[in-house]
């Protein structure tokens, strides 16, 4: 606690908290350090909770340095205040409990078992509402359970919220694949509403077929995190390119610098420009990670078999910005090589394809749908987003069906 106290007196108390704009849950990062200067735990945890009942996951795999922390004023002169460590120990100190609501008699389907999800069924069950949540694996989580290393997050966290939406009455299916197993149909007719979130789970393989080592990122992360294949992947390459500067390609890299020895990340901008965390850009270059920067991918080279053996590479060079508002970039003439390995990784992003559940099915504006009564959340809505905007786009589509239900 002395520590924590420390902490929290190095905020100024802003009237106009800049961290709070920079916080993807819009969370009152300001009234929370007051209440816990006052010593107040209790009314720092309710304060945390009403817009975040998931800080156990925020306060490790958020991008604190470019969220909250990076808006901390104290930061543009020197040490922004440590706000995820703040809410680290919020959350080891004061678990969350669903108190579910009276019951209403609407029911409320969840296909997919991320964190949108997650969020959204506990909203909706304090409101009253019954949750069925249909999951194609076996565990809750989605991305985090299937794309984050265990080096970086304890999953444990995963089984403890299960155990708590079990506890408060939500209701799993596993191990149902909706659109394969189980007609979407079937399920729109069994319920009053439905919330797709299924995340972005289309692969951007940029042109090139996936083949003996060219695979996506996220069928690599699958692989070593779910379905166990390390050994297999250290047997059969040796040097790999990972294409992307996301926090999947991050992912990737250091996943494979643990079963293999020559792992370098091939990104077409700058480090300035790389979005994934700063915080796992240096974790990776401590590793040994190589960064082949300001360098794209222009073509795959096989051998007589199929199998992958090289890239051809070329330099690239940056120009004004664009829409993203990053510097654009184009190719230098003459300053493609050609680079030996034996496995790529394609992590240049994802995208949603609605058609896995339903034909037809299309995003529409406020989470609405094509269908009548199907919401959309999640990355399935928002696009690829960090565990913080998913937190609060569940809670936001929750809020939604709560409103049209008064």
């Amino acid at each position: 606690m002395e520590e924590i106290a420390k902490l929290t007196n190095e905020c100024l108390s802003c009237l106009n908290p800049r961290c709070k704009s920079g916080c993807p849950c819009s969370n009152s990062i300001n009234l929370i350090i007051s209440a816990l200067k006052n010593g107040d735990e209790d009314l720092a945890a309710a304060i945390l909770y009403e817009t975040n009942p998931l800080p156990e996951y925020t306060s490790f795999l958020c991008d604190s340095y470019k969220q909250c922390q990076g808006h901390c004023i104290k930061g543009i002169r020197g040490n922004a205040v440590s706000i995820q460590q703040i809410e680290r120990y919020i959350a080891s100190k004061h678990s969350y409990q669903i108190k579910p609501g009276k019951p209403n008699g609407k029911k409320v389907a969840i296909i997919g078992a991320g964190i949108a999800s997650i969020s959204a069924a506990i909203r909706l069950i304090e409101a009253g509402f019954a949750v069925d949540i249909y999951e194609k694996s076996n565990k809750i989580g989605g991305a985090i359970l299937t794309g984050i290393p265990d080096f970086r997050f304890d999953k444990s966290k995963l089984d403890n919220t299960y155990s708590s939406l079990e506890k408060a009455g939500a209701k799993f299916h596993f191990g149902i694949e909706v659109g394969k197993d189980i007609d979407f149909d079937d399920i729109h007719s069994s319920y009053d509403k439905a919330i797709v979130a299924i995340g972005a789970q289309k692969e951007n393989l940029g042109g090139f077929e996936t083949k003996v080592g060219y695979i996506g990122g996220l069928t690599l992360l699958n692989d070593l995190n779910i379905l166990g294949k390390a050994n297999k992947y250290k047997n059969k390459y040796h040097k790999a390119l990972v294409w992307g500067g996301g926090n999947v390609a991050l992912d990737c890299a250091r996943s494979l610098k643990r079963i293999m020895g020559d792992v370098t990340i091939v990104y077409r901008r700058g480090r300035n420009e790389m979005p994934a965390s700063d915080k796992e850009i240096e974790s990776a270059l401590n590793e040994g990670v190589k960064f082949s920067l300001l360098t794209n991918i222009k073509d795959v080279l096989y051998d007589d078999s199929g199998k992958v053996i090289g890239a051809k590479l070329i330099k690239m060079e940056l120009g004004e910005k664009d829409e993203s508002g990053r510097a654009s970039f184009k190719e230098i003439d003459g300053s493609s090589y050609d680079e030996d390995c034996d496995l790529i990784i394609a992590a240049i992003g994802q995208k949603v394809d609605f058609n896995l559940i339903k034909q037809g099915l299309e995003k529409l504006d406020n989470h609405l749908s094509s269908i009548p009564n199907v919401y959309i959340a999640g990355d399935a809505y928002l696009g690829p987003k960090t565990v913080a905007a998913c937190i609060r786009d569940g809670i936001e589509v929750a809020k939604e069906i709560i409103k049209d239900h008064q």
